[in-house]
């Protein structure tokens, strides 16, 4: 799956970064990089919001790199910010779990959905 990844977004970022003047040894490095480290925060944040074990590295980017970072308030912001996707009808909002901003360029921002609204809808 991280192969797909880091081809699925090396497909746009070659033209567009090389049309920017990127050399094409740079944009390989800075593609690789981020999506390893975009694998690997989402791996070590989101199955844990879910209570699944962490992801060894014999299944893909481990978990355990940014562990530690499960106590921070960025990562309880997260949890909260992730936990709206699964409070609105039908999952359709707060999608992305490390990088919140994407929903709100996109329009599939609703912030923090508090349990409480969720169970009036549902009364």
């Amino acid at each position: 799956a991280f192969c797909a990844m880091v081809t699925a977004v090396m497909g746009p970022s070659l033209p567009i970064l090389g049309a920017l003047g990127w050399s094409t040894n740079l944009i390989v490095v800075a593609v690789f990089a981020a999506t390893l480290t975009h694998a690997m925060v989402w791996n070590a944040l989101h199955p844990n919001m879910h209570g699944l074990p962490d992801v060894p590295l014999s299944h893909g980017p481990p978990s355990f790199v940014f562990k530690g970072f499960r106590d921070s308030a960025i990562f309880n912001w997260l949890r909260v910010n992730h936990e709206g996707h699964h409070r609105v009808d039908g999952a359709h909002a707060n999608y992305n779990v490390c990088m919140p901003l994407v929903d709100q360029l996109v329009g599939t921002y609703v912030g923090e959905v508090a349990m409480q609204e969720v169970a009036q809808e549902v009364a």
